[in-house]
């Protein structure tokens, strides 16, 4: 930026610590939401409909050829598939860094044993900005893929309703 720095509306808060109490008031929500999702998978079984395993290798990569149209026919899938497993796994493992590497870095001293898990706290930092940066990427790629590919899904992540159409207000 040439000594101009960031434009006012890209900085949260417009000042440095305006900027980490907006960083800590979204923390919170996704540690928070993070820990309930858990929860879900945990007590309701899910978690082994979404769990990638060493199976699901071969899979995911026949699934990468076909969605590359290097493979002519869609693999056999149960209810997801092995790319789905994929990146529900992972995100739940790129969730865990970045909360952990967050915390590293929050109470270097307190968390002194987390932040060295992390390779110290400079590493903790790069740890936490590259997993949060791909979190963002990830959702955002996953809202565009479920544009493109199934529309009616989005409505039914914010609505709980998937096929058919809204009751009628005649």
């Amino acid at each position: 930026f040439a000594g101009d720095g960031f434009p006012e509306w890209a900085r949260l808060g417009g000042w440095l610590a305006g900027g980490l109490n907006w960083h800590f008031a979204l923390a919170w929500p996704f540690v928070i939401t993070g820990l309930i999702y858990l929860g879900y998978l945990a007590f309701s079984g899910e978690w082994r409909s979404l769990l990638f395993r060493p199976r699901d290798v071969r899979p995911a990569i026949d699934m990468q050829l076909y969605y590359l149209r290097l493979r002519p026919e869609h693999p056999p899938q149960g209810k997801h598939n092995a790319l789905q497993k994929a990146a529900y796994t992972g995100i739940v493992v790129l969730g865990a860094i970045s909360v952990l590497s967050g915390f590293a870095i929050y109470k270097p001293v307190q968390l002194s044993w987390l932040t060295a898990l992390f390779g110290g706290y400079e590493l903790a930092r790069y740890w936490h900005f590259v997993t949060v940066w791909i979190f963002v990427g990830f959702t955002l790629l996953h809202v565009a893929l479920v544009l493109l590919v199934d529309p009616a899904s989005l409505r039914a992540m914010i609505t709980g309703w998937y096929r058919g159409r809204f009751p009628s207000h005649d």
